[in-house]
């Protein structure tokens, strides 16, 4: 089995279980009926306010659409209600029988498939929109990842992608020395993405609900992004996102932390980019 086959098995196994588990246990969510998962929606947009400015909801219908990494289905069902001609992608078999049960209930169309980004099986330039949020930097090649959403987007599309921030405020606190040598690798040349290599450091930004970290993952700075966009897309925008009550702010309102923190030294980065 080859590394990268690996990385695939146990990303496959870690997500199979959609990520916003121990969110949806967190606020008494336990069912997949409409009324259900109509309070996790509810929840999701409130937590994650500026998904509705990263994600052009109201400019989707009547476009091909492909989503990549599917997480609970509020998203993905979103796009489907917004008109998009919608395509999901997933490693993992969970999240795709909750999207496209999910699509059935409500009587939308589109389908969501399970296999890897890195070898999307889909034909080049088939989308209008690719939209990634929070999938990438586990995959185990951040950089295939973004060249296989560029191939299946066509001449003029666009595609939104979250990834984990390097020099987020995290970083810092965690691990100022590792943060601050990955700083001056960026500003010497094109240094492979940030990779945090021990349990713990993935644990501290996602964990199952046995309390198992995600199996990969990797981080870009603000800066090191907008250089790998910049050689695969014509326009690229990039801003920094989130941020919650992690010490020494676990006094301060989520909603302030996103005001002030988030634009400044958010742990997650949005990118906005046109083929």
């Amino acid at each position: 089995m080859t590394e990268q086959s690996s990385i695939d098995a146990a990303n496959s196994a870690f997500w199979n279980e959609m990520c916003g588990s121990s969110a949806a246990k967190l606020i008494g969510v336990t069912g997949n009926d409409p009324l259900s998962l109509a309070r996790f929606d509810e929840w999701y947009f409130e937590f994650y306010p500026y998904l509705a400015r990263e994600i052009d909801f109201a400019t989707v219908g009547g476009k091909d659409v492909l989503e990549v990494g599917l997480g609970y289905g509020s998203v993905s069902q979103r796009l489907t209600a917004s008109g998009a001609r919608y395509s999901g992608l997933d490693i993992a078999a969970g999240p795709v029988a909750g999207v496209n049960h999910r699509l059935a209930q409500a009587g939308l169309a589109g389908k969501a498939v399970q296999g890897s980004v890195l070898d999307a099986p889909f034909a080049d330039e088939s989308f209008d929109v690719v939209v990634a949020i929070g999938c990438f930097h586990h995959t185990g090649n951040l950089f295939r990842a973004l060249d296989e959403a560029r191939r299946v987007l066509r001449p003029g599309g666009r595609a939104t992608i979250m990834i984990y921030n390097a020099t987020g405020y995290i970083s810092w606190i965690k691990s100022p020395g590792r943060t601050l040598k990955y700083i001056r690798d960026v500003m010497a040349g094109n240094p492979p993405p940030l990779a945090l290599d021990e349990d713990g450091d993935r644990g501290n930004y996602d964990r199952d609900l046995s309390g198992n970290a995600a199996p990969e993952t990797v981080m870009l700075s603000k800066t090191h992004f907008k250089r790998v966009l910049g050689q695969r897309f014509s326009h690229v925008e990039v801003r920094r996102r989130n941020a919650v009550a992690h010490r020494p702010f676990q006094f301060v309102p989520r909603g302030v932390m996103l005001a002030t923190v988030g634009p400044v030294l958010g742990f997650d980065l949005y990118a906005r980019v046109t083929r």
